[in-house]
């Protein structure tokens, strides 16, 4: 007899297998912020994460959407989106569930995976003369979560 725990990852196991990458272009009635760009949504990501100190581990289950600063740009994402994939989930990986429950640190996910994505196709993440964290530049202007699940 499952129980509801395996019927519950079993079921979000199949609805990330349907996840479908399909650029879309932004409508025209862009809420403030400057020109459209394109929005770029990946695939589901499902991994693990990293143990907890007891032992207890915890997998993820995310949907990302890039918006892009240019939308001739979207080519080259898809283009990459392999190694892009590839690097989110090392990323994802390296934290822990608890580690993920507070806003703040799903934000700083969130300009992670900008920062892992726009030095694939970009220039990577580099530190000034002062040693302050630089971003990496690329097309990614965000990361958006669009679902992000811990169980």
């Amino acid at each position: 007899m499952l129980t509801v725990r395996a019927m519950l990852r079993a079921a979000v196991l199949c609805v990330s297998m349907l996840g479908v990458a399909v650029p879309a272009l932004a409508n025209d009635h862009g809420g403030g912020g400057g020109g459209g760009g394109e929005f770029v949504p990946l695939e589901v990501i499902t991994t693990n994460l990293a143990s907890e100190p007891g032992g207890e581990g915890h997998f993820i289950q995310i949907a990302i959407t890039f918006r892009l600063s240019d939308p001739a740009a979207a080519s080259v994402i898809t283009a990459y989106m392999p190694i892009i994939r590839h690097k989110i989930l090392l990323l994802l990986g390296s934290h822990s569930g608890s580690s993920l429950q507070s806003t703040q640190a799903r934000e700083e996910l969130v300009e992670e995976i900008k920062d892992v994505a726009n030095a694939t196709v970009g220039t990577p993440a580099r530190e000034d003369k002062k040693g302050r964290r630089q971003p990496a530049v690329g097309p990614v202007k965000h990361a958006l979560f669009t679902s992000f699940i811990i169980q």
